[in-house]
């Protein structure tokens, strides 16, 4: 029986080192994460994980769940780090919903910001593109 949990766990591990380097995502982000998406849970008032790294020129498709009680989004800066003029926004959300976010992640490696707009200033996380 020993035998078998531990090759179960090795199998399942195997997966998951697959399933990150597949998506080119870090371990910081690897739990809910498949291919092309990244679940990302919404609480209050952080997210979780707040640190994320994926592949330029790739679309992901963030899963939000809000899993606290207080309305939350997910708001992406632009390139230039200016909220304000981003496209990539959701809608604001109460608890117990999901809603997603698709991004065309920019070729160019860098760094992108992003908050909920709601608690703008403790609800924060980056996005690194590679």
């Amino acid at each position: 029986m020993r035998i078998a949990r531990s090759g179960m766990l090795a199998l399942a591990l195997t997966a998951l080192l697959s399933l990150s380097a597949a998506c080119g995502s870090s371990s910081s982000n690897s739990a809910g994460t498949t291919p092309g998406q990244v679940t990302i849970k919404m609480f209050d008032n952080s997210f979780k994980p707040a640190d994320i790294t994926v592949a330029a020129s790739t679309t992901v498709t963030f899963k939000l769940p809000n899993v606290g009680i207080l309305p939350h989004n997910m708001h992406i800066a632009s390139e230039r780090g200016i909220y304000r003029e981003s496209p990539w926004i959701t809608p604001i959300i109460n608890g117990g919903q999901t809603t997603e976010l698709v991004w065309e992640v920019p070729a160019q490696p860098g760094t992108y910001n992003f908050r909920c707009d709601v608690h703008e200033v403790e609800m924060v996380g980056t996005i690194t593109v590679e």
